[in-house]
């Protein structure tokens, strides 16, 4: 996990002192379970809490997906931040000063880039808004606005303003600021930040200012911001009928549009509030319904849906209403999101407005009341998109109708839960008003599709660890084992290299008296690459064993003895490749090795047996 500039006893200082329960608990929905809080996994699709949040160790694992760390690495998943930023905010919060420490020279650059574009881009807001609250310029943008029904209160809200017409009146702004309170803004860094381009002709030399030209001119401007209310991109509207009507900042290191959601700063209080999040096409659209006091509303950048975007919005809610025209065109972009949010766990409606109407005239002309009765009467995402299938292409034959659908089902293909599939299958054969054999029948003789189970979440479950290490891993976490034990472990005779890492770094860390501080050994490998997902899933499970020791006796047997196995194995394939070649002296001493092994696992055979007690499979 990359520290940045970060000290290493700050980093410790801020994770000591956050609580992790808390913290998550403002993401989600979490119930006291035992000595544990439980909830719905934000990472992956579930119906039962199998998210896991340890007070004591200061860590969550979900058992379903895997997924798990400490507090740092949960907002760095939930608010899609780096490990500098997460540290560096939380830090603030808790009222501890994060000071740099000297790094690599490429990711102080990086470092200083990032810094310098967040503080380029809210001097950018700032010209903006301010050319529209005062420049003369901006009277037809400010008329556009009254006529759009947006208030002042909303202008500073959203921090909406105004690009001048000039071909560079930003560029000379930025780069004279920038020499005035000493922050040496140049002309690479505003290009970086995506607000000039380069002329087509003309000087472009570096540092020239005349070789580039603002990229939003005459327009109304939308700062976009990210989740931690950083202006990150701008969006600009035209106020003639010039094209594009819509420009958006380009990719830059700090905007992705592909994962960004407008407004989802300011809504995200609102959406868990509603536990649903509607989501529009346009940034006006969203506007006038959080004017209106509808705040779990967002919009896409102009653009369609992306994974990343359903990624980010299953954060936040399981519940969503689209927004689509019911026409063909509508129709065929239902079909395009319903293979998108195909076994994604959200629950998506469609909601569609009557003729004419665009979300922002019909919360004006109607209120907001109404746009929320019609929402919560909005179709399922598979019924808009079967019956707008049937809409657009009535036929007289079923056959003609099946075949209307066949998209549809395609998609169905997909769903990786069979009893999903199964009602979904009926729920399209009374849409069509067939026989569900018939529509079986043609679905059967499609083309088989690849589910998207796989594809949902990028963590899938680890296998098991053997029993016996199992065992005895549960043990040294749950602080069962006494110095004495600890001390007849060695690495090598685990198999599973999880479970031989974990013990490897156990060993390298006692104290002079044998001692291991298991505190320390959970928060120092429980993000670690390997054994990270073992160490969670079992420090937060419940110990099974009536009697610890029997417990620990019979699994250290049962490595012992595999291990011993195992080697005589080893030793037998070599003794005969040293006779083949003629090496008696290795023989001799292969066999004296063999007979010193088959004593042992003799001796510990003759032990007496001792129940194992079973020990139920976890997902690390």
């Amino acid at each position: 996990m990359e520290r940045g500039l970060i000290p290493e006893d700050v980093i410790n200082r801020i994770r000591d002192r956050a609580d992790i329960v808390e913290i998550i608990g403002a993401h989600l929905s979490l119930s006291k379970a035992g000595q544990h809080y439980k909830g719905l996994c934000p990472f992956h699709s579930e119906k039962t809490p199998s998210f896991t949040v340890s007070p004591s160790r200061q860590m969550f694992h979900c058992f379903g997906c895997g997924e798990g760390g400490n507090v740092f690495t949960f907002l760095m998943k939930i608010e899609g931040a780096s490990f500098p930023t997460v540290v560096r905010n939380l830090g603030e919060k808790l009222g501890i000063r994060v000071e740099d420490k000297p790094t690599s020279p490429a990711a102080k650059e990086r470092a200083e880039l990032a810094e310098r574009l967040v503080a380029l881009n809210r001097a950018a807001a700032e010209f903006f808004h301010q050319a529209l609250l005062t420049d003369p310029a901006a009277e037809p943008a400010r008329t556009y606005l009254r006529e759009r029904g947006i208030t002042a209160e909303t202008i500073e809200r959203f921090g909406i303003g105004y690009a001048p017409q000039g071909w560079d009146s930003l560029l000379k702004a930025l780069t004279k600021a920038g020499k005035a309170d000493k922050t040496q803004w140049t002309v690479e860094d505003v290009a970086a930040a995506g607000l000039v381009v380069p002329r087509e002709q003309g000087s472009k030399k570096p540092g020239d200012a005349s070789g580039y030209y603002d990229r939003f001119r005459g327009r109304v401007i939308l700062p976009i911001r990210d989740l931690q209310k950083r202006v990150i991109g701008f969006g600009g509207r035209v106020l003639d009928d010039s094209v594009p009507k819509y420009l958006n900042s380009p990719e830059t290191p700090l905007f992705r549009k592909g994962r960004t959601l407008y407004g989802l700063e300011l809504a995200r209080d609102g959406i868990a509030r509603a536990d649903q999040a509607v989501i529009v096409e346009g940034y006006f659209d969203a506007i006038a319904m959080h004017q209106a006091g509808l705040t779990n509303v967002i919009a896409t950048l102009g653009t369609a849906l992306t994974p990343e975007h359903i990624e980010v919005i299953r954060r936040f809610t399981r519940r969503v209403v689209l927004l689509f025209d019911p026409d063909a065109a509508g129709v065929r972009a239902a079909l395009r999101t319903l293979d998108l949010f195909l076994g994604s766990g959200l629950a998506v409606q469609v909601g569609s407005l009557p003729a004419g109407e665009d979300p922002d005239t019909f919360v004006r002309s109607r209120g907001a009341e109404a746009f929320t009765t019609l929402m919560q009467k909005a179709p399922s995402l598979l019924d808009f998109t079967v019956q707008g299938s049937l809409t657009t292409d009535r036929q007289g034959s079923v056959e003609e109708r099946v075949r209307c659908v066949e998209e549809v089902l395609a998609l169905l293909q997909k769903l990786s839960n069979p009893v999903e599939k199964a009602a979904a299958l009926r729920h399209v054969a009374d849409h069509l008003g067939m026989d569900e054999k018939v529509l079986l029948e043609r679905y059967r003789s499609l083309p088989r599709k690849a589910s998207v189970g796989d594809e949902i979440s990028s963590v899938q479950p680890e296998t098991p660890l053997p029993k016996d290490e199992e065992v005895l891993v549960r043990l040294l976490l749950h602080e069962k084992l006494t110095p004495d034990m600890t001390a007849q472990f060695v690495a090598d005779d685990f198999t599973d290299p999880r479970a031989r890492r974990l013990m490897t770094l156990m060993l390298e860390g006692r104290n002079a008296d044998g001692g291991i501080a298991i505190g320390e050994l959970i928060t120092r490998v429980q993000d670690d690459s390997l054994c990270g997902g073992v160490v969670r899933a079992l420090s937060l499970s419940e110990l099974p064993y009536d009697d610890a020791g029997a417990a620990f006796r019979e699994s250290l047997k049962t490595l012992k003895l595999r291990r011993i196995v195992e080697e005589i194995q080893e030793i037998k394939t070599a003794q005969v490749a040293a006779e083949r070649a003629g090496h008696a002296e290795t023989v001799r001493t292969l066999l004296v090795r063999q007979n010193a092994l088959q004593q042992e696992r003799q001796r510990l055979l003759g032990a007496g047996p001792l129940p194992l007690t079973e020990v139920g499979s976890v997902n690390a």
